[in-house]
């Protein structure tokens, strides 16, 4: 009995830990819409044993000339955040968006900072995708 409750559990480890992970959008919410010269920011934490995330940003014009950047920053403490790569450069359309990619050390948290140069109303919606280190 002992060695069949082993087994079991052996393999629903190795289940686990070969799962794909999933994309996971960010709920809107109040202030995720870039006003004209304002800012939108969205914090992801990053769990421990990451080996990389994708992160994508979707922003959709409401109203307006769609202008401004959106960079990704990189904290350890969620106070002090970093410029990681280069900023997106927002443009007059309906709809786009742009994929940042950080790979392994990962800074704990993340931040989206969308921020607006223009007379516009653009939605910034996150998704992102964090890869683990698979099991030996």
């Amino acid at each position: 009995m002992k060695s069949l409750f082993l087994v079991v559990a052996l393999l629903v480890g190795f289940a686990t830990a070969t799962q794909a992970q999933r994309a996971v959008t960010m709920p809107l919410a109040a202030g995720d819409t870039i006003v004209n010269t304002g800012t939108s920011a969205k914090t992801i934490t990053c769990t421990y044993g990451i080996a990389g995330i994708a992160v994508e940003v979707l922003l959709t014009k409401i109203s307006g000339t769609g202008a401004g950047t959106v960079q990704l920053q990189g904290s350890n403490d969620n106070v002090n955040f970093t410029n990681l790569g280069s900023a997106f450069t927002i443009t007059n359309v309906a709809t786009q968006s742009t994929m940042f990619y950080v790979t392994a050390p990962v800074p704990q948290y993340l931040k989206v900072l969308a921020t607006g140069s223009g007379t516009e109303s653009v939605v910034q919606t996150v998704i992102h995708r964090m890869s683990r280190y698979q099991a030996p």
